[in-house]
């Protein structure tokens, strides 16, 4: 999941211009990678971008989901996540954290 979440922050995130880097492939005739993210985990994938909606942008890019905000969110939407998926879930943003602050 959290190579998902990189590939996504990589190629379909826009850069300052506006542009993606799957865009600017397209137009050089290059291939990119697609996220792929399995159908067990779909779930996952969601609940993290639900979560991550939430998050205020700091000013060097995202911050980091806190356990506490995790919590809310628990509290807030009435999912039970059990102890491995909150551990997916965050990794899954330090993933996010590490490509968007690497993203060229």
């Amino acid at each position: 999941m959290a190579e998902a979440v990189r590939v996504l922050v990589r190629y379909d995130f826009p850069d300052k211009d506006g542009e993606t880097r799957r865009e600017r492939n397209a137009r050089f005739g290059q291939e990119s990678p697609a996220v792929e993210v399995p159908p067990v985990a779909q779930y996952l994938w969601e609940w993290f971008w639900d979560i991550r909606r939430s998050q205020p942008a700091g000013f060097n890019g995202p911050n980091p989901v806190t356990n506490a905000e995790l919590m809310a969110w628990v509290q807030r939407t009435g999912q039970v996540v059990r102890p491995e998926e909150a551990v997916i879930l965050m990794d899954m943003d330090g993933a996010l954290l590490t490509a968007a602050g690497g993203a060229d």
